[in-house]
């Protein structure tokens, strides 16, 4: 939109409807807040976290591989911060889903909203997380293709994936170190209040 200009808010122009249908993806099925419940309590929860395990292996069995002649080493460091900054999460909302069992004598049933104000958290950092790890796959395969003779065409595609991948990294991983400090230290007060202060 903002390489058209203005022009780009006119219908005259296909990108005007690929940014109105971006916004649907979080909207499908509900709220991105729904999405987010869904996502910690039937898919990771009920399914005892088995499909994030394996995710989580494979990333951590990238980010500790030593291929790429180490080009992409700063980046694989970032992978793994990452990740543990994401797992930490998944921890902390398990530790309040945990706290939130009124059977046990110190459970507190108030805890389940801890869980609630992290879930749309976790949607954003395990999003980011894989795109870095597809990136970062893919840069891989470019720094290999770049190893061998390519044209100058294919040179500047295979330089772009490496670049964009980098750049990915270096900028959106270190992010989740901040949304994993505030997992970890979220309140329910505001589920306190009353309906009127809204």
């Amino acid at each position: 939109m903002q390489t058209f200009g203005g022009s780009g808010f006119l219908q005259d122009y296909p990108v005007e409807q690929y940014v109105r249908d971006a916004k649907i993806d979080t909207l499908y099925e509900g709220t991105t807040a729904i999405q987010g419940m869904d996502l910690f309590f039937r898919k990771i929860v009920r399914n005892k976290g088995q499909a994030l395990g394996y995710l989580a292996g494979e990333v951590q069995r990238f980010a500790q591989s030593e291929a790429g002649n180490g080009r992409l080493k700063v980046e694989r460091e970032l992978l793994a911060k990452g990740l543990e900054d994401a797992q930490a999460i998944i921890g902390a909302a398990f530790a309040d889903l945990m706290a939130s069992n009124p059977a046990d004598d110190k459970g507190d049933i108030a805890n389940i909203y801890k869980v609630g104000l992290n879930t749309t958290r976790l949607v954003y950092v395990l999003g980011d997380l894989v795109v870095a790890w597809l990136l970062l796959r893919g840069a891989e395969v470019a720094l290999t293709k770049l190893g061998g003779e390519v044209s100058a065409a294919d040179k500047a595609f295979y330089e772009g994936k490496v670049a964009a991948a980098q750049f990915f990294a270096r900028n959106v991983l270190p992010k989740l170190a901040g949304e994993r400090a505030i997992a970890e230290n979220i309140d329910a007060s505001i589920m306190e209040l009353d309906e009127a202060a809204f």
